[in-house]
């Protein structure tokens, strides 16, 4: 994934060690330090692949530990010089890392072209920006497939107690591509005993898929209720600008899968090239036909994980299915007024979405309903809720991103909850 940083950090440890190819400077503190940074630099490989770990801290704790280890530091210059850097570092990560709220409504303010935002109270647009740009909508589009399951599930065409093996799950499970989410949701079914005989409930599936965001939960269920019927919730709502529900995981794959079908002889530059000259009606039947495959255990195509080069993530990131703040605004709205499903499916689906309810104490404490959900790649991060106080005031908060540089994206992840909550205070106060 991070195949340039990869080069440099090799390039680091043969620097490092260059020094040992002559006996003069061989010395016992010399092969300590190469010993010391590869292992710091292994370490960090690791954390950032699959600990899933921003690499920006990953690169400062390595730049530290070359410096601690080199001798020349403990003299009166390197003192100086690694003041310095520290001093300029740690005033970088203050940047970085401090909290501001405020940054996230200025990001918003001053990329028209890359970040929406829709608030609702009570049924009235209090704030409106770029509410009619599609964009991509990542995980957010997971709610309109918990509104077709709370339908299934209501109309008895689904039974959300109905045992699901994980076999079945992991079918569309691929490792370290969802920051973590599948095992973490797979950690607190087993923490709470809900895995029996290697099966967990249906209903546990439709909640881990908005609570922890898996994608191979999110996959399974649009198998298992049906696209047709999944976006059907999109005309029910009358959503205008949304895009169609298809596979997430399945889409990953969509370069895996052409590539092979050319004897994996393409280079990256090709086949980005051959997948942005692809229409989005191309690119979708791809991903259902390397949907069935994994459905059907055949997909050969690829060995258990896979590694997406950054560009062709890029693509995958855009051809997510896409929408407007205002589509979600209408979403969520539904939600909160018992009007999203077929009657009698509003408890279903508050239940697979208000998990913020569950999760602090607070947030019973301070509302009587609070839904949401979010979604990010690389390249997105969107936040879609929905809170009705004790009073009976509701709020709608719908924010998309996307286009940030890696240094707006750590801020803007960074400080979002903390803009929610200050957005959410103003407006319920």
């Amino acid at each position: 994934m991070y195949l340039y940083l990869w080069i440099v950090f090799i390039g680091f440890i043969l620097f490092t060690a260059l020094p040992l190819f002559s006996a003069k400077h061989r010395t016992v503190w010399k092969v300590v330090q190469v010993v010391v940074v590869t292992f710091s630099i292994i370490l960090a490989v690791f954390v950032i692949e699959v600990l899933q770990i921003p690499p920006l801290p990953v690169i400062i704790f390595v730049v530290i530990v070359s410096f601690l280890t080199d001798r020349s530091t403990y003299t009166k210059t390197g003192a100086i010089i690694v003041s310095v850097i520290v001093i300029l570092i740690g005033g970088a990560a203050y940047y970085i890392f401090h909290d501001d709220p405020d940054y996230v409504q200025k990001y918003i303010d001053n990329n028209p072209d890359l970040a929406s935002m829709h608030v609702s109270v009570d049924g009235e647009s209090i704030v409106s920006e770029g509410a009619d740009m599609k964009r991509p909508l990542a995980s957010v589009v997971k709610t309109i497939i918990a509104i077709e399951y709370a339908n299934q599930a209501t109309k008895g065409t689904v039974d959300p107690g109905e045992l699901i093996a994980l076999e079945e799950l992991e079918k569309f499970y691929l490792a370290n591509t969802d920051g973590g989410a599948h095992p973490a949701w797979l950690d607190e079914m087993s923490a709470s005993n809900k895995i029996v005989n290697n099966e967990v409930p249906l209903h546990e599936v439709a909640k881990g898929m908005i609570m922890f965001s898996s994608n191979a939960n999110t996959d399974f269920l649009i198998e298992k209720l049906g696209a047709d019927s999944i976006n059907h919730v999109i005309e029910a709502l009358d959503l205008e600008n949304h895009d169609p529900v298809y596979p997430v995981v399945s889409a990953l794959l969509v370069s895996e899968f052409v590539n092979e079908q050319h004897d994996g002889s393409l280079s990256s530059d090709e086949l980005k090239e051959l997948l942005q000259s692809m229409s989005l009606e191309e690119y979708r039947e791809i991903a259902w036909e390397v949907h069935d495959e994994l459905k059907e255990g055949e997909a050969d195509f690829f060995h258990e994980s896979v590694s997406i080069p950054m560009d062709l993530q890029k693509i995958w990131s855009d051809r997510l299915p896409n929408a407007t703040v205002k589509d979600y605004g209408k979403v969520m709205r539904a939600i909160s007024d018992n009007t999203a499903t077929v009657p009698g499916g509003e408890e279903v689906l508050r239940d697979v979405m208000e998990w913020p309810m569950e999760l602090h104490a607070s947030n019973r404490e301070m509302y009587a309903h609070f839904g949401a959900k979010g979604g990010s790649t690389a390249f997105v991060l969107n936040q879609a809720l929905y809170v009705e106080d004790h009073k009976g005031k509701k709020v709608e908060l719908i924010i998309f991103t996307e286009g940030f540089s890696f240094i707006e994206q750590i801020k803007i992840s960074r400080n979002m909850n903390a803009f929610l909550i200050q957005v959410l205070d103003e407006n319920l106060g």
